[in-house]
């Protein structure tokens, strides 16, 4: 009996608070709702369930009020209709965009030998807001080495974008965690993604050399490594010092007989100097003589794919000067033999080390002003002068009095990167005869008045620069180009 009155005093109780003229506020398990509330819930064990729909079923309610609020199981969130579009609670407004995205792979391991990269897919389904741009990017400073390119970028609304991550040999081994971050409006949703670099074999080059190795260094150091199959080299040079040539005809440095396959990583933080062409000598057909200036040697030789991280000087060997010396032969008069001369300068010496051309070794006479050398050496070499021959020169020959007047400049060599120049020749001839006359005495007879000698052959070229990256058809990360910079002087390409 109980029971029964106390089930009458609450539905009286409910039936007063719902009407107006007791009450314009309703308390659930609480006597005294709060002023601010039309309903008023209290529970520490029970909540409140709002009706739980699809987002097929949410759809379907006609004329939904302003303010109607559901739970969406298609989307896990609570919703309320503004009087336009269905709102999540966490949403600002309609137009905002919001999306997911999934990956096709949390990790993976780059060992930089049978690949320097890998790749995955982030797929996006925007699930708010009209269709709008998604835009990616890597959040944080990744170490120098490891890059993160993303196609496309923007994506709109929905779709897959291709990730590559790659990484140069010269990244040290580890584990590294890339945070990428995928903005629409103002959201955004972040994905961490980490990758494994594997070791590779290390070299320190700490003292100066000639005629550098890096297969030559790593047997030495690494007596197990493979011979037969793709490795993973990086070779540092440090700060002071030099790496050059004994001759402009081999590199500085070089990458030598690594197996086929394998990548190289050279992080320079020293001089690498190809050796100057030696000044040309003298064109004379008989010893086979060409007066051209020598090229200028390679710094940097590469037999495999590389990467290069230049911090300081990579620098090719300047072009030796061309000669303008010139064996010349003069047929006397009165059936006096023939006269065999050489005049001329030799070229200068390019920079670094190359020698300016000396006299050469040929028979006959000779009036002949040497090319200097390149100096001093290191990075801060200067390329050797050609020479210079303006002194008049006159040979007796029995009744015959010549008279050669030359203007003969050698070509100057070439600094780093920069080719041999061309020299000029002039050269003018004056023939008399001496005879003496009774009672008058020794009388000049002019035969040949200042004569231009033409040159004999083709002018010979200055030699040309060495490249400060020299490919051979192998792939390296700085372009093809011709380069005049403070770290880089000289030609990048085959």
């Amino acid at each position: 009996m109980k029971n029964w009155f106390r089930v009458i005093a609450l539905v009286l109780l409910f039936v007063a608070a719902s009407t107006p003229a007791f009450s314009q506020r309703v308390g659930i398990n609480i006597l005294i709702p709060d002023t601010s509330a039309i309903l008023h819930l209290e529970s520490d064990s029970l909540g409140f369930l709002p009706p739980v729909m699809t987002t097929l079923d949410r759809d379907a309610i006609v004329n939904p009020a302003t303010g109607l609020i559901i739970y969406n199981a298609t989307d896990s969130a609570v919703q309320y209709y503004n009087g336009v579009c269905w709102l999540s609670s966490y949403q600002a407004n309609c137009n905002d965009c919001y999306f997911t995205m999934t990956s096709s792979s949390q990790a993976d391991t780059i060992d930089r030998v049978v690949s320097d990269s890998t790749n995955f897919s982030l797929t996006f389904s925007q699930t708010n807001g009209n269709p709008q741009n998604i835009a990616l990017a890597v959040v944080g400073t990744l170490p120098q080495g490891i890059t993160v390119t993303f196609s496309p970028n923007p994506i709109l609304s929905s779709g897959t974008v291709n990730v590559v991550v790659t990484a140069t040999p010269y990244v040290p081994a580890g584990t590294y965690p890339i945070i990428i971050q995928a903005l629409c409006g103002s959201n955004t949703v972040n994905f961490i993604y980490s990758v494994t670099l594997t070791p590779c074999y290390l070299i320190d080059v700490t003292n100066s050399q000639n005629n550098y190795s890096v297969s030559t260094a790593l047997y030495a150091q690494y007596p197990s490594a493979p011979t037969n199959q793709p490795v993973c080299v990086v070779a540092t040079v440090f700060p002071g010092v030099d790496i050059s040539s004994t001759t402009s005809a081999q590199p500085a440095f070089t990458t030598g007989t690594l197996p086929a396959g394998s990548i190289f990583a050279l992080v320079n933080n020293g001089n690498i100097l190809g050796r100057g062409g030696n000044g040309g000598t003298a064109t004379d057909p008989v010893s086979g003589a060409t007066g051209a200036g020598f090229n200028g040697g390679h710094a940097v030789n590469l037999t495999v794919d590389a990467v290069v991280q230049n911090n300081f000087n990579i620098y090719g060997g300047g072009g030796g000067g061309n000669a303008m010396a010139f064996s010349l032969s003069f047929q006397l008069p009165l059936g006096l033999p023939a006269i065999g001369i050489l005049i001329g300068a030799g070229g200068g010496g390019g920079a670094g080390s190359g020698l300016g051309g000396n006299i050469p070794s040929l028979f006959g006479l000779q009036f002949y002003s040497p090319g200097t050398n390149a100096t001093p050496t290191g990075q801060f070499a200067t390329p050797g002068d050609g020479g210079l021959l303006i002194l008049p020169i006159t040979i007796n020959q029995s009744v015959v009095s010549i008279s050669i007047n030359p203007n003969a400049f050698g070509g100057d060599g070439g600094g780093y990167g920069y080719p041999g120049t061309t020299g000029a020749f002039q050269v003018t001839l004056s023939i008399s005869l001496v005879v003496s006359i009774p009672f008058v005495g020794p009388v000049t007879i002019p035969v040949l008045t200042n004569f231009n000698v033409p040159i004999p052959v083709p002018i010979p070229p200055g030699g040309q620069a060495g490249n400060a990256i020299k490919r051979n058809g192998n792939s390296v990360n700085i372009p093809d180009n011709n380069y005049n910079t403070s770290f880089l002087k000289g030609a990048v390409g085959n």
